[in-house]
């Protein structure tokens, strides 16, 4: 925790005015918040979903992540989708806005490559049809509570200090930001952080050379201007051709002081804010003078903040482990399943890959999703209940869906039904996944 020293100012005692009220409010807008209040909204409940940027998507409109990672198992001969729902729902709108490409296959798995823009459009029309009321430029900063429920969310805004109330909360924050107001328990990796990530998109590209170039080749030719003098922290990395001309690479890994930054000290993640930027300059640089195709490449836009792979993770009702990601884990509260790889952004200039065997997958269950002596609190996505190693896994963007899907029916029904987000029979939620096409998996 940071320490200042320049003393303390007292604010005076003041009222928070209560701006709306809802049945389901859903803090966070990226895949998971997004898919949480679809599902909720569905199921009857008055949606409320709050955003602190001013689109939808999350880490992957506000970082520009590029692609869809976790949508598929894969072995030598086929790759299999394991995650329907929502998320398919979004691939759909997605093609009819000639904003996705085809799978494309690269080291032992595959991901989706959409266009930045076309999946902000998409995620709005699919809120807006199911009447969601979406409050943009929100950030929540505290909660009132009720006893051991949540009653109320406070929020930053230009306005002011505001208050959200509502009957059931699911914390899609990717930084459990309301689990750790609510003084639930969590864990961070402290010192052994992933290593977050600027993405860019160049263009100028000659994306014909691109398609024939390896991504082993691309590591040679990286090495090569290392070797040369030019200190970057990645020779591998993901590089995927957007449209024709444009690229879109993740490949910086910023440290500030030689170390993961703290996602919660604004003065060392405004450092590495910097630094990221930094970075993407040497990258063009090297990019230009040892990558075929790139002679010409220019930095056509970053993300418009770094992207963070990990920070606080709840302590929920079942804490999926690194044995369940290997070995194909099967729950009885199954809500969604995963194949990615562990893949942990590490020190050193390699990312570490432990891979599942090909074709598989585990499963995420429920459990995963509450907290234990918090009756109307829930999470989904890359803060759900995990060790480091599994939330290496299961923090992809497909999962993130699917695990918000499943949280927003849960939370509605414990509303309608006045009843605990714990006492909400499993199978009525996996009733409702599969009747909107959600993959379960197997029992087996």
């Amino acid at each position: 925790m940071t320490t200042y020293s320049y003393g303390e100012i007292t604010e005076a005692a003041r009222s928070t005015p209560v701006v709306r009220s809802a049945d389901v409010c859903v803090v966070g807008g990226g895949a998971a918040g997004v898919a949480a209040a679809i599902a909720a909204a569905r199921s009857g409940a008055k949606v409320l979903l709050l955003e602190r940027e001013g689109f939808l998507g999350g880490t992957l409109t506000s970082v520009s992540l590029g692609s869809i990672c976790g949508l598929y198992a894969v072995s030598e001969s086929e790759i299999q989708q394991v995650v329907g729902g929502v998320c398919n729902e979004v691939i759909d709108r997605l093609r009819a806005l000639d904003g996705v490409g085809a799978p494309t296959r690269w080291l032992e798995t595959a991901s989706l490559p959409y266009d930045l823009f076309a999946m902000k459009v998409a995620l709005d029309q699919l809120v807006k049809e199911a009447r969601i009321e979406v409050l943009f430029h929100a950030m929540v900063v505290d909660v009132a509570m009720d006893g051991s429920e949540v009653d109320a969310v406070l929020i930053e805004t230009k306005e002011g200090r505001l208050a959200i109330r509502a009957k059931a909360f699911v914390d899609c924050s990717g930084d459990a930001d309301v689990v750790k107001f609510a003084g639930a328990p969590f864990e961070i990796s402290t010192g052994d952080l992933q290593f977050p990530t600027t993405m860019v998109r160049f263009g100028g590209v000659d994306t014909a050379v691109l398609s024939g170039l390896s991504r082993a080749a691309l590591r040679e030719r990286l090495e090569l201007a290392v070797n040369d003098g030019f200190d970057l922290p990645r020779t591998a990395g993901g590089v995927f051709a957007e449209r024709p001309g444009l690229a879109h690479l993740n490949i910086t890994k910023v440290a500030v002081d030689g170390e993961s930054p703290d996602p919660f000290d604004v003065s060392i993640m405004s450092r590495a804010e910097l630094a990221g930027r930094e970075q993407v300059c040497m990258y063009l640089q090297a990019f230009r003078q040892y990558v075929p195709g790139f002679e010409s490449a220019f930095v056509m836009d970053t993300g418009a903040v770094i992207g963070v792979r990990e920070s606080r993770r709840i302590v929920g009702s079942y804490v999926l482990t690194d044995q369940d990601v290997l070995e194909g884990a099967r729950f009885s509260d199954a809500i969604a399943c995963c194949a990615w790889p562990m893949e942990d952004h590490a020190a050193g200039r390699a990312t570490k890959w432990i891979w599942l065997k090909p074709g598989t997958y585990f499963q995420i269950p429920l459990s995963s999703l509450t907290l234990p002596g918090f009756d109307n609190l829930m999470v989904a996505g890359r803060c759900a209940s995990a060790t480091h190693g599994a939330q290496a896994s299961i923090r992809v963007t497909a999962q993130c869906f699917a695990m918000g899907e499943a949280a927003g029916y849960t939370a509605a029904a414990a509303v309608a039904q006045r009843r605990s987000v714990h006492t909400v029979p499993v199978t009525d939620i996996q009733q409702s996944l599969a009747n909107n096409g959600a993959f379960l998996g197997a029992t087996q």
